[in-house]
């Protein structure tokens, strides 16, 4: 009676955890967990046999088990590989971390083949499998601890629902987001969310010899270019920009930016602008409910997202904005947007080039790096190294 007691009390805190928490939908799967554990142990009492005993409880145990590990794959943590160098110096290429879906809540299956394990035998069946990549069921997602915050390191898919991307949120739905000479500005106030964040500079040095010897001393690990006599170039974080600057031998330490073109080089590539990667914007990122009046420069802006990811597709004949044939003269977005951008600015593909990210494409937060095997050395620094 002592431990059915303790084990009530130890439910009865994870559930009060979990209310708290505002994870209502996780109570219940919790207590249908339970429930479900102690009632077969029940009915298994029941059975007189030893043999079909032994035989129903192993199979009861192994399903059970099943379910719980599909559960937890599916709503609250999974594992990915970092799969390029646009994180460094955050997160480094082939780093293994952990993704925390209930910060802002696990979104729900579209298909059968977005359910680990369970999706196999859909492999094996022709119809089905003609329909993979395509939504069997409406975008839903279960409510999280929290909502993005501008600054999160966030895992999402992009183009194909298997092509899985690591970027750091810069914008949220309804912001006004402007890059200027690579220093990035959020409704009109600068957005440093990292001291981590790579750009690449140019510097001159007073005394080169000088400069060598003295690089040991504040222990950079980074590569430099040299362009002229005393001319550098080398990507630099925020960090390093700074132990650089203390020798005091360095001048003219400047970003390296892209030069501005007649027109756009940046997404959309608008006639409208003359945007790059690092002069951008200002740029309103879609909000759910923001409507927006179809000029040209607006569906310049906008019609990619429309046309993408809103399930519609707007067209412009000769200044005539439709869908579906009827003529619209503005436009109500669905859902949420987000504007995603590499810690390491100019070695990565982001926002920057194909677009702000849907929330229904959001899977979860990075919580930490499991292990690192960068330059092929196991990093024990870097173990279970939380990610911010």
């Amino acid at each position: 009676m002592n431990n059915f007691n303790k084990a009530v009390k130890f439910h009865f805190i994870i559930i009060l955890v979990t209310l708290f928490l505002g994870l209502i939908w996780l109570s219940f799967l919790y207590i249908f967990l339970v429930a479900t554990y102690y009632g077969f142990k029940v009915l298994l009492k029941r059975i007189k046999n030893s043999f079909i005993y032994r035989t129903a409880y192993g199979l009861f145990v192994f399903l059970f088990i099943f379910f719980i590990a599909i559960s937890i794959k599916l709503f609250a943590f999974d594992i990915y590989k970092i799969p390029s160098s646009s994180m460094n110096n955050t997160l480094y290429t082939n780093d293994v971390i952990m993704v925390n879906k209930l910060k802002y809540g696990p979104k729900l299956p579209r298909s059968p083949f977005d359910i680990p394990w369970v999706n196999i035998a859909f492999y094996f069946n022709d119809k089905a499998r003609a329909t993979m990549g395509t939504p069997w069921w409406d975008y839903k997602r279960l409510s999280g601890t929290t909502t993005i915050k501008k600054g999160d390191v966030i895992v999402f898919t992009m183009f194909d629902v298997d092509m899985v991307i690591v970027k750091r949120c810069i914008g949220k739905a309804g912001d006004t987001l402007t890059i200027k000479k690579g220093d990035v500005y959020v409704n009109n106030m600068a957005f440093n969310p990292s001291k981590l964040i790579l750009n690449n500079y140019e510097f001159k040095v007073n005394d080169r010899k000088t400069f060598y010897s003295k690089l040991d001393s504040i222990d950079l690990d980074i590569s430099f270019t040299r362009t002229r006599t005393n001319n550098f170039r080398a990507t630099l974080s925020f960090q390093d920009k700074k132990r650089l600057e203390e020798l005091n031998m360095v001048e003219s330490l400047v970003k390296v930016t892209d030069s501005l073109t007649d027109t756009s080089t940046a997404y959309p590539e608008s006639k409208y602008n003359q945007w790059n990667f690092d002069d951008y914007g200002p740029y309103i990122i879609p909000q759910k409910g923001m409507k927006i009046i179809l000029t040209p420069e607006n569906y310049a802006l906008y019609h990619k997202v429309i046309n993408e990811h809103e399930g519609v597709t707007i067209k412009n004949t000769e200044g005539t904005y439709s869908i579906k044939g009827k003529e619209v003269i503005s436009y109500t977005f669905k859902q949420d947007y987000y504007f995603m951008m590499g810690d390491h600015r100019k070695g990565s593909l982001d926002s920057r080039l194909w677009g702000v990210v849907p929330e229904e494409r959001i899977i979860g937060k990075v919580q930490c790096v499991l292990f690192s095997n960068y330059q092929d050395e196991f990093q024990w620094n870097r173990l279970f190294k939380f990610v911010n």
